[in-house]
């Protein structure tokens, strides 16, 4: 009935979890040493996103303040689409458009990190948000799938999940963010 669609949904993830471009080693290598040094001199990190991007750039936070695999002291990391007052509070009163670009003008400061997580890139909220990050000198990687990166990208480090699918995004998002975790924590001066 529905194996035909199963198994190419199947064959799309293998495919993905075995493209270079989904998966290179030195840019997550890179990453991985630069939210280390972003903690050891007091930085903190951020994560942001929409719908399922949301959902996957609180559980991505809470890696860092919680766990991902291995014990560690609570990390500084925050996600900005957390708390529904201030994102109602800002929507209502300066416009959806506005929800992350004020929490990242009051939660962030030279030298932080933003990690924007969006399966097209063309939510006007996340553009804002990182126009004000780069304005403050906060560092920028923006996660997203393989849609024409705007102007609002430039000066960033953009990762394209070669693929449309949100679902396909999503997925890679979430290992690259895990990966992410799990070798900070493991990496962290005793």
């Amino acid at each position: 009935m529905f194996v035909e669609q199963l198994n190419d949904r199947i064959t799309a993830i293998k495919n993905l979890a075995n493209d270079s471009d989904a998966f290179d080693a030195g840019r997550l290598s890179n990453l991985i040493g630069s939210v280390l040094a972003k903690f050891g001199s007091g930085s903190k990190i951020a994560f942001i996103g929409n719908g399922g991007s949301a959902a996957e750039a609180m559980h991505l936070a809470a890696e860092f303040t919680g766990r991902c695999v291995v014990n560690h002291k609570p990390l500084p990391a925050l996600c900005l689409n957390e708390s529904q007052s201030a994102l109602t509070a800002i929507a209502n009163d300066f416009g959806v458009d506005e929800m992350f670009s004020r929490q990242v003008q009051a939660h962030l400061q030279k030298d932080d990190l933003l990690i924007a997580l969006t399966t097209s890139g063309g939510s006007e909220n996340i553009k804002k948000a990182i126009r004000s990050a780069k304005e403050i000198g906060v560092d920028v990687v923006v996660w997203m799938g393989d849609f024409e990166i705007c102007t609002d990208f430039a000066g960033v480090d953009v990762w394209r999940v070669p693929s449309k699918s949100t679902p396909r995004i999503q997925e890679v998002h979430l290992m690259w963010g895990h990966i992410l975790a799990e070798l900070v924590e493991t990496n962290l001066p005793i």
